[in-house]
């Protein structure tokens, strides 16, 4: 047998086996052939290192027995040294010092000097995860000698670069970049084949100038080095490296989700390789994207897995203190400051026994960070000088930006505003020198209040407006629901801007601030025409989308059994077997499950669908897209913009005539206690619409809302009475808490607004165009009324109207209704692309936990606000919403509404008509009746729609029902978007 063959019959899997091999063989070779096969042996055990340890493991025990049968010192000492390497590589690097130890020695026996100091190289590594990172330095130095003396360079490159890595977690950084360049020197003195081992020299020097805040010179490095990987066709594993640092200096920037593009696809890759350790280094950079996103919750929970898992290994006690960080910084998020405060003290513990003194400074500077949120302002100062100090000696300049601009704000507290006006410029400049979005938006927010403070409102003014510019450009780079939660707490920054724009008379500036508050999300992609509808564009798309197909159907299965649990009447036998089968709280945590891992998959399929949307910011949101929203206006026609702060109200009124703000203050707490009130009313009117004797049951409900609703009316409309007095449409822009008010059932001592007016609302007032224009072109193509789409399910005779309603539409359009089993989601995906209507009654759940998981439930599966986003309605006109409280939705961001709504919009639709509340299914019968007749005869669909709601209160008086003027039969429907005719 050749040693070609020998090797090839060795086992990788059984170390014992293999050995009984190389005693039967081992002795039929002569010593050229044994020297052959051991360096086959150490080329795979070399090669298998990088892809599992476990194969190095038992192929350097081949080496020992080879080295022990032959009494062959250097075979011996080569596979100790073997040995160590797969330990190291197995995170046993306690275990592995041992090996080389001994493998030195054993070289130094047979004079082998290289041989010894290439031990050094192994050693070094295994001591720095060891926190021993005097022995190692004097290890590498050591060993260096050797290597220059015999002119192995490439070695001397090697245990450069390993010092250097040392001398970065020290915080040593000037002296890593120099011992980096030394390293490339020597690669490059080599001569060929030394390319790829001057590539991951670079990329580890680009770590090093990322910490110092040379992004750019970084990012050429990284994008070096990962080009060379590719060439030479290295794993995979290399190149997800190189991504993975590209990602980090993205998040440092606010680039989040370019970074969380690529830390996804590097920790996919780390994960197929079983590189555990290194996909849960990623997670640790995916929450600190989390952190700056205000995912508070999700980066708690992935923080405490990593520290889980970074606690089985000993070598990995910097990683372990990282975790703890992350978990400590997403608890501050959530004002946990005991936990967080317990969380740092043990990073900083670990962070300090072992020298690592940049994470240390990192860690003090978060304890800083602490003291402040807590109100601990003498703590938080003293430590902030201290880590200031630390980092400026390190010349680690974002987190000496950071540690600036926390010393500022510590500074105003303490009414010290010289110093913080300082400090806040330090921070600033090297914000914008490094391109640090998350930072200058932040500073240059406090040098506004600074600058208020001193009573320099030009100052102040220009400040601000370069504060919202600055959250203009970390969310464009953005994708959909990030966007939202980045904006969560940013209200106060807008607040800032807009009120001191008033300050000033600049009405045209703080009616710009308000718009750019305002459902940034949907209007910015609904101006853009960005594109986020799923499709598979590769291979992991399409994998992607499987998954996401399959978790839509066990998420819509639980959920069925969550909800259909608390309503048992009129199930059928099969759905309580169903129920009582799982049980609702167990269906419960699995539902949620499966929806917090869809809206992760849909987020990597946005981030991939996105494209150059997370490299690069999109055109800046012009202030003329709010200018010249006044003129164009339609005549008698007034917008009603809100705007809400802790107490006051503040209402811009629009017409063609211009703009108009009035001021209501102090209202905000009245307005809530009204709100409240009014919903419990509606709630009580809901419950009597239930009962058999219903006139008994509204006895005084009636009464008590027209109380509460001129209420309601004097705080939110008779400020701008007039102008009322001189309007025939009326279109409400809503703020808050006001999203959830029907404005068009305020009372005004006489009569309801709509029996004056016709009312219209849109989400934000730029809104308004974009609905006009696609209501223009739908009606340019001469949709034919013959092609909509009506849909009906009764839900196993729980909403008997609601068939009733379907079929008296269908009719009114003139086409047939499709009724319970043929009422389907896929119907709607294969007709919707085509009709000008779409009218759907049906049962619809609105689910506050998770607004995007509001459904409509259809006979085939249920229609969600995320399948609602994918759906194209770009020639329907209108799509109706008969079903229970449709129109209902949660405010993110500063004031983003999530619900079904904006799923419908962003589908292309140019106008909703959804519901409020759960709607009494036999008055909306009877209303859609009358306004499908209005709307045919060629009204328009706001005055289609007021016209059936007065022709409705108008039967109602004088009809032997009539309970039924309380705005719970009648005004829970109400129109959002484009207000023109069919």
């Amino acid at each position: 047998m050749t040693f070609q063959e020998l090797f090839a019959s060795l086992p990788l899997d059984n170390e014992e086996a293999g050995k009984q091999i190389l005693q039967t063989y081992i002795p039929t070779l002569d010593d050229e052939a044994i020297t052959q096969l051991v360096e086959l042996i150490k080329r795979e055990a070399d090669r298998q290192w990088n892809k599992d340890g476990y194969i190095s493991f038992i192929l350097s025990g081949y080496l020992l027995f080879i080295g022990t049968m032959t009494r062959n010192k250097f075979h011996h000492a080569l596979g100790l040294m073997a040995r160590g390497d797969a330990l190291r590589r197995m995170y046993r690097n306690q275990e592995a010092l041992p090996f080389f130890d001994a493998a030195g020695a054993e070289f130094l026996e047979i004079a082998d000097e290289v041989g010894w100091a290439r031990t050094r190289i192994g050693r070094v590594s295994a001591s720095l995860q060891l926190n021993r990172t005097t022995e190692a330095l004097r290890d590498a130095a050591a060993a260096r000698e050797v290597f220059i003396h015999h002119n192995k360079l490439r070695r001397a490159g090697q245990i450069d670069v390993n010092a250097a890595i040392i001398n970065y977690e020290l915080g040593q950084y000037d002296q890593a970049l120099r011992l980096f360049d030394r390293a490339i020197e020597a690669y490059s003195q080599e001569g060929d084949g030394v390319e790829l081992h001057i590539a991951r020299a670079r990329g580890n020097k680009a770590i090093t100038l990322a910490a110092q805040g040379k992004f750019r010179e970084a990012v050429a490095l990284h994008e070096q080095a990962r080009a060379t990987f590719a060439a030479y066709g290295e794993q995979e594993v290399s190149v997800a490296r190189e991504e993975l640092n590209i990602a980090e200096i993205y998040a440092a920037q606010g680039h989040y989700s370019q970074a969380l593009l690529l830390f996804d696809q590097s920790r996919t890759i780390f994960q197929q390789q079983n590189l555990h350790p290194q996909a849960a280094e990623v997670a640790l950079q995916i929450c600190l994207c989390l952190i700056r996103l205000n995912r508070a919750r999700e980066a708690y929970k992935l923080a405490a897995e990593t520290v889980a898992f970074f606690r089985q290994f000993q070598g990995h006690r910097h990683n372990l203190a990282y975790a703890l960080m992350y978990q400590a910084e997403a608890a501050m998020l959530d004002g946990h400051f005991r936990d967080a405060e317990t969380m740092l003290q043990e990073a900083s513990n670990l962070l300090e026994e072992g020298g690592f003194v940049a994470l240390a400074a990192k860690a003090r500077l978060q304890r800083a960070e602490l003291y402040f949120a807590d109100g601990q302002l003498e703590d938080a100062q003293r430590e902030a000088r201290h880590v200031a100090d630390t980092l400026a000696q390190q010349e680690a300049l974002p987190q000496l930006a950071r540690a600036a601009l926390l010393q500022a704000r510590i500074a105003v507290a303490m009414r010290d505003i010289a110093t913080a006006q300082y400090l806040c410029n330090q921070s600033l400049d090297i914000a914008q020198s490094q391109g640090l979005l998350d930072l200058k938006y932040r500073c240059n927010d406090l040098l506004g209040q600074i600058a208020e403070r001193r009573s320099d409102l030009d100052a102040a003014a220009h400040y601000y407006d370069q504060a919202v510019q600055g959250i203009d450009d970390v969310q464009s780079r953005l994708v959909m629901d990030e966007r939202t939660s980045f904006l969560e707490d940013k209200g106060d920054i807008y607040q800032h801007a807009i009120i001191l724009a008033l300050k000033r008379g600049n009405k045209d500036q703080a009616h710009t601030y308000v718009e750019k508050a305002k459902s940034r999300v949907l209007g910015d992609y609904l101006r853009n025409n960005i594109d986020i509808r799923l499709r598979a564009g590769d291979r992991a798309g399409e994998a992607i989308l499987e998954d996401l197909a399959r978790l839509r159907e066990e998420q819509a299965w639980f959920s069925s059994i969550v909800y259909e649990a608390e309503n048992e009447t009129n199930l059928s036998d099969t759905a309580i077997m169903r129920i009582r089968s799982v049980g609702p709280e167990r269906a419960r945590q699995e539902m949620q499950q499966r929806e917090h891992r869809i809206e992760q998959l849909l987020e990597q399929m946005q981030l991939r669908l996105a494209g150059d949307l997370v490299a690069r910011p999109h055109p800046r949101w012009t202030d003329s897209i709010v200018a010249s929203l006044w003129s164009k206006l339609a005549r008698k026609t007034l917008m009603l913009e809100y705007y809400l702060t802790e107490q006051d109200i503040y209402i811009f009124q629009l017409t063609r005539e211009g703009l108009n703000i009035h001021f209501v203050q102090g209202a905000v707490p009245k307005l809530e206690r009204l709100l409240s009130f009014w919903r419990v009313n509606l709630d009580l009117a809901g419950h009597a619409a239930g009962v058999q004797d219903r006139a008994l049951a509204f006895t005084g409900l009636q009464e008590n809302s027209l109380g509460q609703l001129q209420r309601l009316y004097d705080l939110l409309l008779k400020p701008v009475s007039a102008a009322l007095e001189a309007c025939e449409h009326l279109i409400v822009v809503p703020y808050g808490i006001l999203h959830y008010l029907p404005f068009h059932c305020l009372f005004d001592g006489v009569q309801y607004i709509v029996e004056r007016l016709d009312v219209s609302y849109l989400p934000a007032a730029a809104l308004l165009d974009v609905c006009r224009q696609r209501g223009r072109r739908i009606r340019e193509k001469e949709m034919r009324m013959e092609d909509s789409l009506v849909l009906g399910l009764s839900d196993n005779g729980r909403l008997a109207f609601a068939v009733q309603e379907a079929e008296a539409v269908a009719k009114q359009l003139g086409v047939p209704a499709a009724l319970d089993e043929a009422a389907t989601t896929s119907l709607l995906w294969q007709r919707g692309t085509r009709s000008p209507i779409v009218h759907i009654a049906a049962h619809g759940l609105f689910r506050l936990d998770a607004p995007n998981f509001s459904h409509i439930k259809l006979a085939d599966r249920q229609l969600s606000t995320i399948e609602a986003f994918n759906l194209n309605l770009s020639s329907c006109s209108l799509i109706t919403l008969s079903a229970c409280e449709t129109g209902r939705a949660v405010v993110g961001g500063v004031d983003e509404v999530i619900g079904l709504g904006r799923g419908f919009l962003y589908a292309g639709a140019a106008s909703l008509l959804p519901t409020f509340w759960k709607v009494d299914d036999a008055s909306s019968a009877e209303l859609m009746t009358m306004f499908y007749q209005a709307l045919l005869n060629g009204q328009n669909k706001a005055a289609a729609l007021a016209g059936a709601q007065r022709a409705f209160l108008a039967r109602a008086r004088t009809s032997i029902r009539p309970y039924r003027v309380h705005p719970y039969s009648w005004a829970a429907f109400h129109l959002i978007g484009d207000y023109g005719s069919l």
